[in-house]
């Protein structure tokens, strides 16, 4: 019997107007086939987004939808899935019923990803798509916007870096739910619908200030309708219009009331509901960056899932290239507060000499290195706010901010290392210091001890140490630090925070300098 040479994956994604699954037959991102795609309309979004709450009727029905893809899964033979639920379930208050009769009844295990996964999840898609097509951010940047049901992405990528990301819950139904009937079909609703979009969206303004961008890419669910009503493919993979062109479609349609709207491009009113709300956002994204070209994909949230899975488990290459595009985002969150640069890339390249020496033998991986980088860059902005107890600023700016690429768990484990690097674990005399859940435990003190001792050996923020080893034996860690400058403040703070390092990793650090 030939045996085959191809994995069959199942990507699933429990949207708010959609269940959908993709079946795909893959040896790695550049060879896979699609072989089977389904999608479902459910109507998630209105429910939750109103009453905060799925109904169990939508509850069963998802379900009964699962069953029928469970049977699929099991002709096509399929050997992994990664099911995700995204804004409706994620803020459903019933959540955890919905989830649990999920799995009763299919079998099947939902992550309810937040919002910074999701826009990260489609942004790794669109991405592909662009590099694919030899669109480039290396000469002028390049503003994507993603608006979904109840969310709005937006990322500014330049040079193949991302320089700002941030995300806003006024997506197209959560719109449509703010105003009552009476009110969208008043005379007034498209200058009242304007201002509050222009109100709500000024931190991008603000933060974007003097950027150039050539283009803005454009994608979401409501991108269909909107080439269909542009006389467009709505198959077509991308779509690349000029800016001048958009902008004389979105003149002739903010002058549409809600009934002109159906007569004119012979809509349903549940759809002629959507189309304003979405025009008029659109044409705030626009005022914001003028741009020269318009970008449409129809690059969806589950073909970033299906890609994130091939790439993670066939692609290092994609990998590395995603890890540096977010490393160039965690620094710019760092410059956004005056971080000190020089000093957060000493540390983390000291950083990752000790956790790569170390780190196969105390269980952490890939996944943990990251977030001890994403630590090394972030771990003393909040010295921006107050120089005295700044880590517990450090601590809530993290929290408070949406990190791309990060889901909420690995945000909290950061900003709990960060916070440790500078303070003891279980000083129960210490009421403000934020609580560390005891499954956290093990990988924020891992994190925080290996910040602690480098943050120790670039004590003065001098940079004084120009390269490093380490060498392992008999549970002491010799660092060899090289340096013609004097290290005496650096030897003293390493001796105190060594304890600590001792503590989690029951290893004696020693540090001894070279002079060369």
């Amino acid at each position: 019997m030939k045996r085959k040479n191809y994995t069959t994956f199942a990507a699933i994604h429990l949207g708010s107007e959609m269940l959908s699954m993709q079946i795909t037959e893959y040896h790695n991102t550049e060879r896979y086939k699609v072989v089977e795609c389904c999608n479902r309309r459910i109507r998630l979004g209105e429910a939750t987004f109103k009453n905060k709450i799925i109904p169990f009727p939508l509850v069963s029905e998802i379900c009964e939808i699962l069953i029928g893809f469970k049977r699929l899964m099991k002709e096509y033979g399929v050997e992994e899935y990664v099911m995700q639920a995204t804004t409706a379930v994620r803020e459903a208050s019933n959540q955890v019923f919905l989830l649990d009769q999920i799995y009763n009844k299919t079998g099947l295990v939902v992550d309810v990803v937040d919002m910074p996964k999701e826009i990260y999840t489609k942004f790794v898609a669109i991405r592909n798509t662009l590099k694919a097509e030899k669109i480039s951010t290396e000469r002028e940047g390049m503003l994507m916007m993603d608006i979904s049901s109840g969310g709005l992405g937006v990322t500014l990528v330049r040079d193949e870096k991302i320089c700002y990301q941030g995300n806003f819950h006024i997506g197209i139904i959560r719109i449509k739910e703010s105003f009552e009937r009476n009110r969208r079909e008043s005379m007034h609703f498209n200058k009242a619908l304007t201002e509050f979009l222009s109100s709500t969206i000024g931190p991008v303004r603000n933060e974007l200030g003097d950027s150039k961008v050539r283009y803005l890419v454009l994608s979401g669910t409501e991108t269909e309708l909107l080439l269909r009503m542009l006389g467009l493919n709505e198959q077509q993979k991308v779509h690349r219009i000029k800016a001048a062109d958009f902008h004389a479609f979105f003149d002739s349609m903010r002058q549409m009331s809600l009934p002109q709207l159906i007569q004119v491009y012979k809509l349903p009113e549940n759809v002629a509901e959507l189309v304003l709300p979405t025009v008029l956002l659109y044409e705030q994204l626009l005022h914001l960056i003028p741009a020269k070209e318009i970008i449409i994909t129809a690059d969806r949230f589950i073909d970033g899932i299906q890609l994130l899975h091939i790439g993670n488990k066939t692609n290092p290459v994609m990998r590395k290239e995603l890890e540096q595009e977010l490393i160039s985002l965690f620094h710019t969150i760092g410059s956004r507060y005056l971080y000190d640069k020089k000093h957060a890339q000493q540390v983390e390249r000291l950083s990752l000499i000790i956790f790569d020496k170390i780190a196969k033998a105390y269980g952490m991986g890939e996944h943990e290195r990251l977030l001890l980088r994403v630590t090394c860059i972030l771990h003393d902005i909040g010295k921006y706010i107050c120089m005295r107890s700044y880590s517990i600023y450090t601590y809530q700016l993290i929290m408070s901010t949406d990190i791309i690429g990060l889901s909420e768990k690995d945000k909290k484990i950061v900003a709990l290392a960060s916070y440790y690097h500078a303070n003891r674990l279980f000083d129960k005399t210490n009421t403000l210091a934020p609580q560390v859940e005891k499954e956290l435990v093990p990988v924020v003190a891992k994190l925080a001890a290996i910040v602690r001792l480098a943050d120790a050996l670039d004590r003065s923020y001098m940079q004084k140490i120009h390269s490093c080893s380490v060498t392992l034996k008999d549970n002491k860690l010799k660092v060899l630090a090289a340096s013609k400058e004097d290290l005496t403040l650096e030897i003293w703070t390493f001796d105190d925070k060594s304890t600590f390092f001792e503590e989690v990793f029951g290893i004696e650090p020693i540090l001894e300098r070279v002079n060369k």
